[in-house]
């Protein structure tokens, strides 16, 4: 039995020394990998967005709630305008901002899709050819979001700027309300502890759009990029940097992995 263990650890050392990677391909499956994550994380940061609940808004956006009770007339009218522009243009629109992500996410997992389906040499042209229009479209595609975002950004920022400032007080206070149960009867106490979870599910609200917003317009950037890098490369394969591989041999970049660890 170890014999036999021993000669067959041998065979795949002497077929990873034999191995010579067919680089063109080792690029395929690159592009395939990151085509595949990117498209996994604006999915979910997509889907990210359905799981926002807010408080109401008239809730919220009060003088006393935000800790506004001591500033100044103008900082007061600037900060509840803020709040209210954080419901009316995210908040109100978390579907809507949503079908970018989730629509380049399922249109980047398509390509990496396309793009792991190795087809025969005579169809190599025609594939090469579906799948650089597609990801030109996808570029277009991608880009348009970038014109939008920034705004929806700003106003996420701008709502959240008087609610970080007691982000401390925030969480402590929703943890002793949680362990003290200081949210049941009717008292001064009562209305405290209404006021610091409204802030924390506002906080928590807000919070969660500016990570989906991060994570989901850095995923489209590098998406972006990714298909132009491309489409170069599918041109250079059509051209000067053609697959030498007659019959699809398992994953080029696994074996060149194995072998790089082996030696």
């Amino acid at each position: 039995m170890e014999a036999a263990e021993i000669s067959d650890s041998e065979a795949e050392s002497e077929v990873l020394a034999d191995f010579s990677p067919d680089w063109p391909t080792v690029a395929s499956e690159i592009a395939m990998l990151a085509l595949g994550i990117l498209g996994l994380l604006l999915v979910l940061s997509g889907l990210g967005f359905w799981t926002v609940h807010p408080p109401g808004e008239s809730e919220l956006c009060q003088i006393d709630v935000l800790g506004l009770q001591n500033a100044s007339v103008v900082r007061q009218r600037s900060d509840i305008a803020a709040c209210h522009g954080l419901y009316n243009v995210v908040f109100a629109a978390l579907g809507f901002i949503s079908l970018p992500f989730i629509l380049c996410g399922l249109l980047a997992l398509h390509v990496a899709w396309m793009l792991s389906r190795r087809p025969q040499l005579n169809k190599q042209c025609r594939s090469f050819t579906c799948i650089a229009g597609l990801e030109a479209i996808g570029a277009v595609v991608v880009w348009l979001p970038s014109l939008f975002f920034p705004s929806v950004s700003v106003a996420v920022a701008t709502g959240l700027a008087p609610i970080h400032a007691y982000f401390i007080s925030i969480t402590v206070g929703h943890i002793a309300i949680s362990v003290s149960g200081a949210d049941s009867g009717n008292s001064t106490a009562n209305k405290a502890a209404h006021i610091y979870q409204v802030l924390y599910q506002g906080y928590c609200a807000a919070s969660r759009v500016e990570l989906c917003l991060a994570i989901g317009s850095m995923a489209l950037l590098l998406l972006f990029w990714c298909f132009v890098a491309d489409i170069l490369r599918i041109i250079a394969s059509m051209t000067c940097w053609r697959s030498k591989l007659e019959d699809p041999r398992g994953f080029e970049l696994w074996r060149l992995i194995q072998l790089w660890r082996r030696r």
